[in-house]
């Protein structure tokens, strides 16, 4: 089974602690502190939310919530969080659901990054996809966030090089994101992808584990939590292509063993299916865990679409495959 993933610092990535209740001269609060210095408050319930900002802001600075200004001397970040399991909750089936609140205060002299405003409609935005006009889809994404939405929109169709575009776009994006320190954007995209994968959305997301691997590639430390809830989704057929060629992109920057559990049994069922893609996507994923597993030379010859940096779908053998992945 993979390890119970515990949960990290919403500014540096340092697994924390669980909070404590703590009997402090504001009263009794649940925090606790990351090395970094930034300072987490939970409320377990999700209904006082308020109260527990209050808390984090007194504790931050108990001076009082007069010398804080959110944004200009403090940051704030916040999860949606489980008291009971000290687990960050990315699916809710609650209503009764945590938040943990992390505040810290901004470095002596530093300021926040300042990006120019471009404003664009959905139109202009697919010219700039089809153009592979990255820069300044990074840009515009910053101050529109409808921007993951278009994206998603344009992934759907696998035979269309947009909806390729748009995948290598969506990595772009979320790099542009965690640069300027906007990470709850990027778990909001993810959410709605997992969902959309779900029964209830009419399991429309047929690229959505690609997506959310794009989000996870710009900085795996602060989505390690997501790498196994994106492996389960292989179970669903409809899926299991577009999880294997995620699982393959990540390989590149983190060893998925320590997350997720690849059995050889499952590897070599998955050698024998009936579409060729998977039979390649199989073969490399093999190598790139380094796999005792046999790949027979049939296999290995199996032609794959790939996409490459210039725009266009093109087809390799599974052998030669791996780089354009």
């Amino acid at each position: 089974m993979p390890k119970r993933e515990l949960p990290t610092c919403l500014f540096c990535g340092r697994i924390i602690e669980p909070p404590q209740e703590t009997f402090t001269e504001f009263g009794e609060i649940i925090y606790g502190k990351c090395e970094c210095g930034a300072v987490y408050v939970c409320e377990p319930t999700g209904h006082n939310q308020g109260d527990a900002l209050v808390d984090a802001m007194l504790i931050a600075s108990p001076q009082g919530i007069d010398n804080i200004d959110i944004g200009v001397n403090f940051e704030l970040r916040e999860r949606d969080y489980d008291y009971r399991t000290h687990q960050y909750i990315y699916i809710k089936t609650s209503p009764f659901v945590g938040r943990l609140f992390f505040i810290r205060p901004l470095t002596a002299g530093a300021k926040q990054r300042s990006y120019e405003k471009i404003d664009i409609n959905k139109k202009d935005f697919v010219n700039l996809v089809e153009n592979l006009e990255f820069e300044t889809i990074e840009k515009a994404s910053l101050h529109n966030k409808n921007i993951f939405g278009w994206l998603i929109s344009l992934s759907y169709d696998k035979e269309n090089p947009i909806s390729w575009k748009a995948i290598e776009a969506m990595g772009h994006v979320a790099k542009a994101y965690v640069d300027a320190e906007q990470i709850e954007p990027l778990r909001n995209t993810i959410r709605k992808l997992l969902w959309s994968m779900t029964d209830e959305s009419g399991g429309i997301g047929w690229r959505a584990a690609e997506l959310i691997g794009e989000i996870i590639y710009a900085e795996p430390s602060l989505f390690e939590d997501i790498i196994p809830i994106l492996w389960s989704q292989r179970e669903e057929e409809s899926f299991l292509e577009s999880v294997l060629r995620s699982m393959i992109k990540l390989s590149k920057k983190v060893d998925l063993k320590k997350y997720i559990s690849i059995e050889d049994k499952e590897l070599e069922n998955l050698l024998n299916h009936e579409k060729d893609e998977i039979k390649a996507l199989t073969s490399i994923l093999i190598k790139k865990i380094k796999s005792p597993l046999h790949i027979p030379k049939n296999i290995e010859e199996l032609l794959l679409p790939v996409y490459t940096n210039r725009g266009k779908i093109i087809k390799v053998k599974a052998a030669k495959a791996e780089k354009f992945l």
